[in-house]
C-alpha cells in the first residue's frame, strides 16, 4: 500500500511515564494507583497512573484535589534522572529507526519514517516492541500521513496502542471526534466554536472556511485544515521546541532574596543532571518566577556552545534572577529553571566552561560578573 514517495510520519507517546516508572522500579506499587507530583499543599500532579485516572485524578491537577478524589493512592516525588535515563534510552530507538527525530518532551516524539518506503509502517511497528522489549515499559504509537494524524492515532489507541491513519480513513476517524481533540482548541475556543453549532471535527469540515477564517482569523484557516487531516508542518529535528525544566510551588510563599537564589541554583544543578543523564547538551537556560497574585514571568538567555555544564547553566540562572527578575515584597509562589534548544551530545567538549563559571552575557557578548552589568532591566518576558 505505501510507496516510497508516500510521507509517514510516526509519533510516540509513552503511557503515563512517570507514573508507570515508578511502578516498574517497585513492584509494590503494580496494580495500584499511582500519582506522581509535588507533594507539598500546593504541589500539582505531573503523571497519574491509569489506575488513578479511573479516580478522576489527572495531570496539572492540584495535589490537595487529587488527594480527596483518590485517599488510597500512592503518592511519590518525581525522579527526573530516572526518566532521562529511560528517556535517553527510548530516544535512541528511535534513531536507529530514522534520524529524522522531534523529541517534545521525555515521553514524547516525532519520528520520520518515509524512507523506509512500503516497509514504513513494519518499522514503526517494530520501534515500538523494542523500546518496550528495551524498557520494560508500554507506548501507544500511531502512524500517518503528516504529524497531526500521527499524533491522533497515538491519542487514540492510548494505552499500549498502534493505529496506522492511512488517507482513506481520515474522516471516518476524525468525523466523529470531539472538536476539542483538535490541536489549537483550548477552552476558549472550543466554546467560540460550539457557540457557532461546531461540535465535531466533521462539522467543522464541512464549515464554511470563510466563516471559521472571519471568526477566528488565520487560526481559522488553519483549523479547517486540520478538520480536512492536513498538515503540512515538518519534523523539526532537535529544535529549540525540545525542553527540559524542573519547577517548584512552595506550601508557603520565599521573601528573602538569599533563600529565592538558593532555590534557583538548586533548581539549575538538577536541570544539569537531567541533560547529562540524557546524553544531551541545551543552547538556552531560562527561569521562571511566580508571584502571589499568580502573575507569571520568565527570562531566557542563549549559550555561544552548547552545553551541559552545571556551573554555567547555574551562574546564568542566578544571573537571569538577579538583573532581569523582579524580586520584591511580594515574594515568590514559583521557580523554574529550564533549558532547550537540545541536541545529541555526541561530541561533548568535556570543560569548556566549567573553568569560566562566572561569565554570562553582556549585549550579546560575554564579560565577567562584576556586580551590575550594563543591560538593564528587561521587563518584558523573554
Amino acid at each position: 500500500m505505501e510507496a516510497s514517495s508516500e510521507r509517514w510520519i510516526g509519533h510516540l507517546d509513552m503511557d503515563a511515564f512517570f507514573a508507570a516508572v515508578e511502578q516498574l522500579d517497585e513492584p509494590k506499587y503494580r496494580g495500584k494507583p499511582v500519582i506522581v507530583g509535588g507533594l507539598g499543599p500546593r504541589g500539582v500532579v505531573a503523571t497519574a497512573s491509569y489506575e488513578a485516572r479511573r479516580f478522576g485524578v489527572h495531570s496539572a491537577m492540584p495535589m490537595a484535589v487529587a488527594r480527596k478524589r483518590c485517599p488510597d493512592g500512592v503518592f511519590v516525588p518525581p525522579r527526573f534522572e530516572r526518566y532521562c535515563e529511560i528517556s535517553a534510552r527510548v530516544r535512541e530507538i528511535l534513531l536507529h529507526v530514522s534520524p529524522m527525530l522531534e523529541t517534545v518532551s521525555l515521553d514524547e516524539a516525532f519520528f520520520d519514517v518515509s524512507e523506509h518506503g512500503a516497509a514504513a509502517v513494519t518499522v514503526a511497528l517494530a520501534a515500538k516492541q523494542e523500546v518496550q522489549r528495551e524498557t520494560g515499559l508500554t507506548c501507544s504509537v500511531g502512524v500517518a500521513p503528516n504529524r497531526f494524524l500521527a499524533k491522533m492515532g497515538s491519542d487514540l489507541s492510548k494505552p499500549d496502542g498502534f493505529l496506522v491513519i492511512r488517507p482513506e480513513r481520515v474522516r471516518e476517524i476524525l468525523d466523529p471526534l470531539p472538536i476539542g481533540k483538535m490541536w489549537g482548541v483550548g477552552d476558549v475556543t472550543e466554546r467560540r466554536l460550539r457557540g457557532l453549532g461546531l461540535l465535531r471535527i466533521a462539522d467543522v469540515r464541512t464549515a464554511p472556511v470563510e466563516l471559521l477564517e472571519r471568526e477566528f482569523g488565520r487560526m481559522g484557516v488553519r483549523l479547517h485544515e486540520l478538520a480536512r487531516g492536513e498538515d503540512d508542518t515538518p519534523i523539526a529535528g532537535e529544535s529549540e521546541s525540545v525542553s527540559m525544566s524542573r519547577e517548584v510551588t512552595y506550601a508557603v510563599d520565599l521573601f528573602r532574596a538569599e533563600e529565592i537564589e538558593d532555590e534557583v541554583r538548586r533548581l539549575a544543578r538538577h536541570v544539569a543532571g537531567q541533560l547529562r543523564a540524557a546524553s544531551m547538551l541545551c543552547r538556552t537556560v531560562r527561569i521562571k518566577i511566580r508571584y502571589p497574585d499568580f502573575r507569571t514571568i520568565t527570562r531566557q538567555v542563549k549559550v555561544p556552545v552548547a552545553t551541559d555544564s552545571g556551573g554555567l547553566i547555574e551562574t546564568l540562572a542566578v544571573h537571569l534572577l538577579r538583573q532581569r527578575a523582579e524580586l520584591d515584597e511580594r515574594g515568590v509562589r514559583l521557580l523554574g529553571v529550564g533549558v532547550s534548544g537540545l541536541g545529541a551530545a555526541v561530541a561533548r567538549q568535556l570543560s569548556l566552561f566549567d573553568s569560566v563559571p562566572t561569565c554570562v552575557p553582556e549585549q550579546g557578548q560575554w564579560a565577567p560578573v562584576m556586580g551590575k552589568d550594563s543591560m538593564g532591566r528587561d521587563q518584558s518576558p523573554a
